[in-house]
């Protein structure tokens, strides 16, 4: 299968709460054979649609007059077709619009629709290539978020977080390109340097973390050494928030209420030599990730693992150390993972604040007294972070913020208004995170 036509349905067919595109084109690329070369325009096409989707809507809304009555699948391929044409920039815009029209034409009930389509991305061509520079210089704030990708409807969230300055510095930074950053296992920073090295991957070393940064997007597999356990491909951020329980760990049961795939909980087993973690995670998919995660590593016979609810599950020991991943907007990482940010709704973003602030409060619960817990989101937004910690704060009197948290210098790192610390997103392999570390006194 060639690539604008995968692109084009898995976008049609993964608009909604489905599957999330990227597990649908490997699962079309297994399924057809599709070459590399497919595979890679199929994913950029979907990226460039998922990461500005509105702002191509508006651009695109000047020369189409009846949106509502196309079908989802000629609609997408407006929007696809202007992103494209628009953003790609080793890809002929002519050669785009003739894919997308041999796709329609090969459907009997698009087929009508082809000559509409082709005179809509002829019209980008000759009069939009400016079109997204003006969205980036707008005046309005709703002009450059929808050139920073970010869905217009949150923007009271951001403003009640950030002043206009720094809502122009953060969207500015959301043009970023996104790289991979690999966390190499201790004591294998050389030999891991050597490898990629013989492979022609050129890696550098972070000066403010134990990463490496690469200039590419790397899978797994694509990774010499992964498989040994030579190293993780993890963001920098969440590098720097996991190395905050080594900082202030002193001993006993680490408790990982979230764990997701265990990429934290390797690594804390992994930096803490001594110490012994219990990782829940709501997904028995994912907490079998986590296993293998840890065994690839070869720390999991420090690890408890257990599937279920962590607003019930009981731990095997009264834990030191809780720290709390928790679910969120994902705000911080929409440049590098677009797709989750066009599923939210105000109605699911306040079930999801309840659902941190429960969490929370549920891990200084469990927590032994004198103890810590970590809260970290990949969010940018107030609703997720301070004002969770304030609530708790306020609900907890024995509990307080530790207020030197962060050591580290420079403008990667923002002081919360006014609990935890943001990490901002310099550059290609930090995304925006918060943290915050709560002692129970």
């Amino acid at each position: 299968m060639r690539g604008i036509e995968a692109a084009l349905r898995v976008l049609a067919e993964n608009s909604g709460d489905g599957v999330f595109a990227s597990e649908a084109l490997r699962k079309l690329a297994d399924r057809t054979h599709m070459k590399a070369p497919d595979i890679s325009l199929a994913s950029s096409l979907i990226y460039i649609v998922m990461r500005r989707k509105e702002l191509w809507e508006k651009i695109s809304a000047d020369y189409i007059r009846s949106r509502e009555k196309l079908p989802p699948s000629v609609y997408m391929a407006v929007i696809m077709g202007t992103g494209g044409i628009l953003e790609l920039r080793r890809f002929s815009g002519g050669v785009l619009i003739n894919g997308i029209i041999e796709y329609l034409k090969r459907d009997k009930s698009l087929v009508k629709y082809a000559g509409l389509v082709n005179a809509v991305l002829h019209k980008v061509i000759e009069e939009g290539t400016s079109s997204p520079e003006k969205f980036r210089r707008s005046p309005s704030v709703e002009g450059r978020a929808m050139y920073a990708g970010v869905p217009v409807w949150t923007l009271p969230a951001w403003q009640r977080t950030w002043s206009r300055t720094e809502l122009n510095e953060i969207f500015s930074l959301m043009d970023t390109p996104s790289y991979s950053s690999l966390r190499p296992s201790p004591g294998k920073t050389d030999e891991l340097l050597r490898l990629l090295n013989d492979n022609e991957i050129r890696a550098e070393k972070s000066d403010i973390s134990s990463a490496l940064h690469v200039n590419a997007s790397l899978f797994p597999a694509k990774v010499p050494g992964f498989n040994e356990g030579l190293c993780t491909i993890q963001s920098e951020s969440s590098i720097l928030t996991a190395s905050l329980v080594k900082k202030f760990y002193s001993g006993g049961v680490i408790l990982d209420m979230c764990s997701g795939r265990g990429v934290k909980a390797g690594q804390i087993l992994q930096e803490c030599e001594s110490a012994k973690i219990e990782c829940w995670e709501l997904s028995e998919k994912r907490s079998h990730s986590a296993e293998n995660e840890l065994h690839r590593l070869g720390v999991v016979d420090r690890a408890i693992m257990k599937s279920g609810d962590a607003m019930t599950l009981e731990p095997f020991e009264v834990p030191s150390f809780v720290v709390v991943d928790a679910p969120c907007s994902c705000s911080g990482t929409w440049n590098r993972k677009p797709e989750s940010k066009w599923r939210l709704d105000w109605q699911k973003f306040d079930s999801m604040t309840q659902t941190q602030k429960k969490l929370l409060e549920r891990a200084v619960k469990l927590c032994r007294s004198g103890g810590y817990v970590l809260y970290i989101t990949c969010s940018m937004l107030k609703q997720e972070n301070e004002n969770i910690i304030a609530d708790v704060l306020h609900s907890c009197p024995e509990c307080a913020e530790v207020s030197g948290l962060i050591s580290w210098q420079g403008q990667t790192f923002r002081k919360g208004k006014p609990y935890g610390w943001y990490i901002m997103p310099r550059n290609s392999w930090l995304d925006g995170f918060y943290c915050a570390l709560i002692m129970k006194r």
